[in-house]
């Protein structure tokens, strides 16, 4: 290639293998495949003159290709953003190009997610030398028509999307659009730090008519199931806050979330959200390197502390990953308390004792089994790559993994959701994480993150294809003609010699799916011409479709001694059995099958639920597990004073917290009970009743009295003394909540201890 790769894309038709590959040089230049990489097209000649034939202007430039999007209803659809006023579209993955001229460059660009016409994008405004009443500001465009007309629906703009995720919404309007902007915005438009003048809307007539959302909400992240607002507080401190609403549902209706602590938020990092939201929160100033985790019940309005301390970038990138394919499992970055908390406390001062260039020695990696509930190291290997035994201490010694703020230095820790269990990392064992190359491995887990075991001396980029069938790895720190595979996890490793000239490997990738044995090795390598060094992009296809020659049998008899595949279950720490209160049981390849999995491997899985224990519970919003102890009971924050009080509008009955919620997406059923008291509220009628249950409660409460009249002569010889025995409402919660009763158990004790109830 003519210089560095910068991207690849995947594209074909739905149901059929991806034949053509893109991919993008960082001198713009497009090259094409049609055979999964065997041969190359260069589609430098084709863009430019396409491009000349739609220009307007003999002194406007064609320019270069810098970036490429695929639709994500057709993916054969692709959109090449230019560096000019010209852009491309190929609706058959590069084989056909159309330029398209608009006038400016484009920023930012949309697909609709079910009109493959629609398309949404930004752009700077241009103004002319001298030219007066002309304001630069960043433009909301529409176009209805796959990019042949635009038109311009708002100016001063900060932030866009379409309103809504899924191709499947039947509620929310399909020309819906979710914006911020400054509605009465003036002169050049700055985009920097958080603006009082910046308010969210949406509108669902191309911005003809809108609707105020959120006044101040300056940044909003939409996710299938919610929308995170970010509403701003205080512009001159950067301080914002938090709103949350459901996103699948016609009407809005934003609400403050609720965190255990009033501290000041600067800005906020959505890592998950699945059954509820993992988000990260800097709390210390505009850009810190250190930040909050905080986990949400499923409706992720209600947020307690999950994990401190939490390692991210300045641009708010953060060391927190989900193990794909399994429930619960997390991968995160922590810096060590003594150290952290030392940064924290004399952040605001002017020289404090550690610096952030320092605070990053001091990286340790935490994993967690049951969404964030409980947090421990990862367990080390016990023997390394070469089989000699590893010294380290579970005290002070553990694995350590790098991520996204090693900024590509070292591989990230990585799984993918179609090989089930297997983890890859580089990093290192003892006490904090290392960024010496000589101390520096490469680790993997087959079973979630509960074991690892060291493959690799070094640091090594990675890739996983055939679904978990074949592991390749090449040398990430210095060029290399060789690559290392394994065909049975790790167990044993080939080399393979890939090419006669060393290459800088960038990266190693499969296609999108992680199914299919065809991998792609791309880098740089330095070539002579004239005695001048220039530095030359390659690109290597690898196919290990021939190394076994056979597809594995028995996917319907695992276990068996004729087949090739086995069950296996994901497990967590506290209960082996389970994991976020269900086992299931997965299909795969056995360690030494010599077999390929094939493409069309579907994994067959059984789920049953597992009955509740102590891991399938964390603590709810403003409380904490006693002295940090992962395993102890949940207890309130010292200044926490429990409310006991019934609602405004309190209907039929209100619920207090034990301390306890279950995990979001937990599925476990019975066993460990911490759910909330039901109380009834004031002046409930007994005879206003919704469904069975509610009468159900009216039987048993009609048969207590009944008990109490039979049995009168009994409590007559304590009425002397009932008045003095009576306790408030606020009482009567407490005691409910102290012996654990729900509102379809009474006693005497309390009967007596209050006539109204």
């Amino acid at each position: 290639m003519d210089s560095a790769i910068i991207d690849i894309v995947w594209c074909g038709a739905h149901n059929q293998s991806n034949d053509n590959i893109l991919v993008m040089s960082s001198k713009g230049t497009i090259y094409l495949s049609q055979n999964n990489g065997d041969d190359w097209q260069k589609l430098a000649e084709v863009f430019h003159r396409k491009g000349l034939l739609v220009l307007q202007d003999e002194n406007e430039k064609v320019g270069v290709v810098n970036k490429i999007q695929k639709s994500p209803i057709d993916p054969q659809l692709i959109i090449f953003l230019g560096t000019e006023f010209v852009n491309w579209i190929s609706p058959d993955c590069g084989q056909t190009i159309n330029a398209i001229y608009t006038g400016r460059q484009m920023r930012e660009f949309q697909f609709h997610p079910k009109r493959k016409d629609w398309i949404l994008a930004s752009s700077w405004s241009k103004c002319q030398m001298k030219q007066k009443d002309c304001f630069v500001t960043k433009d909301l465009m529409v176009s209805q028509d796959m990019g042949l007309n635009w038109e311009v629906i708002a100016k001063y703009v900060n932030q866009y999307s379409w309103g809504f995720k899924s191709p499947n919404n039947d509620v929310i309007p399909e020309q819906r659009i979710m914006i911020t902007y400054e509605p009465n915005g003036k002169g050049h438009q700055q985009l920097s730090g958080w603006n009082m003048k910046t308010h969210l809307f949406y509108s669902d007539d191309f911005m003809k008519t809108k609707t105020m959302l959120v006044n101040q909400g300056n940044k909003f992240q939409l996710t299938p199931n919610h929308i995170f607002v970010a509403q701003v507080m205080n512009s001159s401190n950067q301080e914002v806050t938090l709103l949350v609403s459901e996103s699948d549902e016609y009407e809005y209706n934003f609400r403050y979330v609720q965190m255990p602590d009033i501290l000041k938020d600067h800005s906020y990092t959505i890592v998950d959200s699945q059954y509820g939201a993992f988000i990260n929160i800097n709390h210390l100033k505009p850009s810190s390197i250190m930040g909050t985790t905080y986990i949400s019940d499923s409706t992720a309005s209600r947020y307690r502390i999950s994990l401190n301390y939490t390692v991210r970038t300045e641009e708010g990138q953060c060391d927190f990953e989900r193990v794909l394919g399994l429930e619960g499992i997390y991968i995160a970055n922590v810096y060590a308390s003594e150290q952290a908390e030392l940064y924290q406390s004399e952040i605001d001062e002017d020289s404090p004792r550690i610096k952030e260039s320092d605070l990053s020695k001091f990286k340790q990696t935490k994993i967690t089994f049951d969404k964030g509930s409980r947090w421990q190291p990862l367990t080390p290997p016990v023997v390394d790559s070469e089989g000699k035994k590893l010294q380290c201490d579970s005290k002070t010694c553990s694995l350590h993994l790098h991520s996204v703020s090693t900024k590509m230095q070292f591989g990230p820790f990585y799984s993918t959701k179609n090989s089930i269990g297997l983890i890859l990392g580089t990093g290192n064992i003892g006490k904090y994480l290392s960024y010496r190359p000589d101390q520096v491995n490469t680790y993997m887990s087959r079973d979630g993150g509960l074991t690892w075991f060291e493959i690799a001396k070094g640091s090594h980029i990675y890739e996983i294809g055939d679904h978990g069938g074949v592991i390749v790895l090449a040398s990430d720190q210095q060029a290399t003609k060789v690559l290392k595979y394994s065909w049975n996890e790790g167990l044993t490793w080939e080399v393979f010699q890939f090419s006669e000239q060393a290459i800088e490997i960038t990266n190693i990738i499969t296609e999108p799916s992680n199914i299919g044995t065809r991998f792609i090795i791309y880098g740089t390598s330095d070539m002579y011409i004239n005695d001048e060094n220039i530095e030359q992009g390659n690109i290597v296809k690898i196919d290990f479709s021939q190394i076994h020659g056979r597809e594995c049998i028995g996917e319907d008899q695992p276990s068996s001694e004729n087949s090739d595949y086995e069950l296996w279950s994901p497990t967590g720490k506290i209960n082996p059995d389970c994991l976020m209160g269900m086992k299931v049981e997965y299909v795969r390849k056995k360690r030494d099958a010599k077999c390929f999995n094939g493409e069309d491997l579907q994994r067959q899985h059984s789920v049953q639920y597992c009955q509740c224990t102590e891991e399938d519970w964390e603590c709810d919003l403003n409380f904490h597990r006693e002295n940090q102890d992962p395993n102890a009971k949940c207890i309130p924050y010292e200044l926490y004073e429990q409310n006991f009080e019934a609602p405004e509008n309190c209907e039929d009955y209100y619920e207090v917290t034990r301390g306890y919620r279950r995990v979001a997406g937990n599925k476990c059923q019975g066993g460990v009970e911490y759910n909330p008291v039901k109380l009834l509220c004031p002046g409930f009628k007994f005879w206003k009743f919704r469904n069975i249950w509610d009468f159900m409660l009216i039987c048993i409460f009609v048969a207590i009295i009944y008990f109490i009249y039979k049995n009168k002569h009994h409590f007559s010889k304590r009425k002397d003394h009932t008045k003095e025995q009576q306790q408030s409402a606020r009482t009567y919660g407490q005691k409910m909540v102290e012996r654990g009763l729900g509102y379809r158990e009474f006693d005497e004790d309390l009967i007596e201890e209050n006539q109204n109830v």
